[in-house]
């Protein structure tokens, strides 16, 4: 079993510690014309679901079976369902609309096993 190597940003490990310490990142699958799947990735310092804020995302209604993995002063819980675990997860602060962590698989927007790390693009 490989571990997850965390690769965030000062600013985004800094929201993280400031918002109780913990992210939780899960899965966000999204059907296109053709039926073409293009999966995502959710994150919140909330627990999916048991706030209003998560409560409005269709991916957070539904169970998650979560990684525990713990990073710099802060603890990331991962759902990554049947790809297994990426290289690297990657972790920037947006700020538009609204103040918020971001995940990127591997780096990139998209989840997959066909997503190699960065080092190899």
């Amino acid at each position: 079993m490989r571990r997850v190597k965390i690769v965030a940003s000062d600013a985004a490990a800094a929201f993280i510690r400031s918002h109780g310490g913990t992210l939780w990142v899960w899965l966000d699958p999204h059907t296109w014309v053709g039926g073409t799947v293009y999966t995502y990735l959710q994150c919140a310092t909330e627990r999916p679901g048991t706030t209003r804020a998560t409560r409005r995302l269709r991916a957070a209604r539904r169970p998650h079976t979560f990684h525990r993995y713990d990073a710099d002063g802060y603890t990331i819980e991962f759902e990554y369902g049947m790809f297994g675990e990426p290289a690297e997860l990657h972790l920037e602060l947006k700020r538009i609309p609204r103040r918020r962590v971001e995940a990127y698989w591997n780096g990139a927007v998209f989840v997959g096993d066909d997503i190699p790390p960065p080092d190899q693009w």
